[in-house]
């Protein structure tokens, strides 16, 4: 009965090992890697906390610009509906 050569299968096993850990980067990669994408969301969020606050003051002005344009228009239609009902003089 032949049996089969464990010793090659075994290094080609740890060879097959030896190369896969050698592809993946180190802890410290990931550790630096990590740290740089929280460091980045955190600015984004500060980012979009401030945007979110120049679009809402926007929005104020642009709120009390149409509310004060309403009320000239309104005035403004009111008052020459008046002054086509009064004669000319």
């Amino acid at each position: 009965m032949i049996k089969p050569r464990r010793s090659n299968r075994s290094k080609a096993d740890g060879d097959a090992l030896a190369v896969t850990s050698d592809s993946f980067p180190s802890a410290r990669y990931f550790q630096i890697h990590f740290e740089y994408l929280h460091e980045m969301i955190g600015d984004l969020r500060q980012q979009i906390g401030q945007a979110n606050q120049q679009i809402a003051e926007l929005q104020r002005q642009l709120r009390s610009d149409v509310d004060l344009d309403e009320m000239g228009s309104v005035g403004y239609q009111g008052e020459s509906q008046a002054r086509i009902g009064r004669p000319a003089g």
